[in-house]
C-alpha cells in the first residue's frame, strides 16, 4: 500500500476490481461503471479498454480518501 497525492492506493488483480471501486487510470482517478468492465473470450477481462497485460499488470485501486 502507498499514499499518493493524499491518496491511498493498492496494487490488485483486474478480477478483484468490482463496479463502485474507484482506480487510477493513467494518472486520473476514476469510478468504475458497470459499462467499464467488459469481458472478452480471447482478451479476458478489460477495464476502460485496457487488459492490463492480459492481467499480469496490477490495478492502483485507491482504497480511501486521507484527509
Amino acid at each position: 500500500m502507498a499514499i499518493i497525492n493524499g491518496l491511498t492506493i493498492e496494487t490488485t488483480h483486474i478480477k478483484d476490481i468490482k463496479v463502485g471501486d474507484t482506480v487510477l487510470f493513467h494518472g486520473v482517478e476514476k469510478t468504475v461503471t458497470a459499462k467499464d468492465i467488459t469481458e472478452d473470450s480471447f482478451m479476458g477481462r478489460s477495464l476502460f479498454g485496457d487488459s492490463y497485460c492480459l492481467g499480469y499488470r496490477a490495478v492502483l485501486k485507491v482504497v480511501k480518501i486521507n484527509k
